[in-house]
């Protein structure tokens, strides 16, 4: 189900045997490298990340897309039961005869000043992506032309401050913005049959409709008790809905006391184990199309818990690397 690897034992080809033998994740023992993507990622203070910056940073930092797996640089995701992160992301592409390789942004603001990463840095979050392509890549088939993607996503310690972030962030459209995210939030709950889209727009309204919308969430909760992708247990908030990333791969490690990765393996939800020792790569929809290998269905989840220790750091606690390739 879930396979892993010492970095020193992965070469060409090596990640797409393990998929392709049924796997749904590998996970690849860095530690060092991840220790220091992660020093010059998260722990330089030099760069002000965007959980820590005036909304106003958030938004010349913005490059956004009508398309959220296409955006780029800051952004703030707050909807109830589909996304609940802010985040910075990079896309990095090495040209040939270029020294380093090139960031999409290639800056960030901080209040009148700019932020520029250092092309140090990204060399090795290339070096790392481009490995794990490589390893993601079957035996001859010719390498593809690619991306490597580099984000930082940061989610809260409380269910509380979920909720005031989701209800600012509804609260600043109009009432048909409102509206439509009224509706959206009931279109994600729709299960067997209704989930194809379409149908789930359709769900989505006729649930908020007088008289008719009781009788259509009728129908979605039994469609729900036999829907075991949308199992819940005690104690659990969906914060990411589940779905499948819209790239080659995704390589995951971070700091997370009240987030849980799952993937859905035989008809069921899995733990993803997520540390700083190691990075739980799965494949997305681009390998499936272009190599045959099954992409993953995974979710992310808050759950509450005691603080470990006075060693909270809200730089970092909760916060999600991810390594990928697009």
């Amino acid at each position: 189900m879930i396979a892993e690897l010492a970095l020193q034992e992965m070469e060409p080809g090596s990640l797409a045997r393990l998929f392709a033998a049924g796997h749904a994740a590998v996970l690849v023992h860095c530690p060092e490298i991840i220790a220091a993507l992660w020093r010059g990622l998260l722990e330089d203070t030099a760069e002000q990340m965007p959980w820590e910056a005036p909304l106003v940073d958030i938004a010349r930092n913005y490059h956004g897309s009508g398309d959220i797996t296409a955006s780029l640089g800051d952004l703030f995701y707050f909807q109830p039961g589909r996304h609940g992160y802010i985040a910075r992301k990079m896309a990095l592409r090495r040209t040939e005869g270029e020294d380093h390789v090139i960031a999409r942004p290639g800056w960030f603001a901080q209040g009148p000043q700019r932020y520029t990463p250092d092309p140090a840095l990204l060399d090795q979050c290339w070096s790392i992506g481009a490995r794990l392509m490589a390893a993601l890549t079957p035996a001859g088939t010719p390498p593809a032309d690619f991306e490597v993607v580099v984000q930082r996503l940061k989610y809260q310690e409380s269910g509380g401050d979920m909720d005031r972030l989701e209800a600012l962030a509804r609260n600043s459209l109009g009432r048909w913005g409102r509206t439509g995210c009224a509706w959206d939030e009931r279109r994600w709950q729709a299960a067997g049959m209704l989930s194809p889209r379409g149908l789930s727009d359709l769900y989505g309204m006729l649930a908020h409709a007088p008289g008719l919308g009781r009788m259509a969430q009728g129908i979605n909760r039994m469609l729900q008790r036999r829907d075991r992708s949308r199992d819940l247990a005690p104690g659990q908030r969906l914060i990411e809905g589940a779905h499948f990333d819209h790239r080659y791969f995704s390589a995951l490690c971070g700091q997370r006391t009240h987030m849980v990765t799952q993937i859905f393996v035989k008809e069921q939800w899995v733990d993803l184990p997520i540390d700083r020792t190691m990075l739980a790569v799965f494949p997305g929809t681009m390998a499936m199309h272009s190599y045959g290998l099954r992409h993953v269905m995974h979710r992310v989840l808050h759950v509450e818990r005691e603080a470990n220790d006075g060693s909270a750091n809200p730089r970092t606690d909760n916060v999600t690397l991810l390594i990928g390739s697009a």
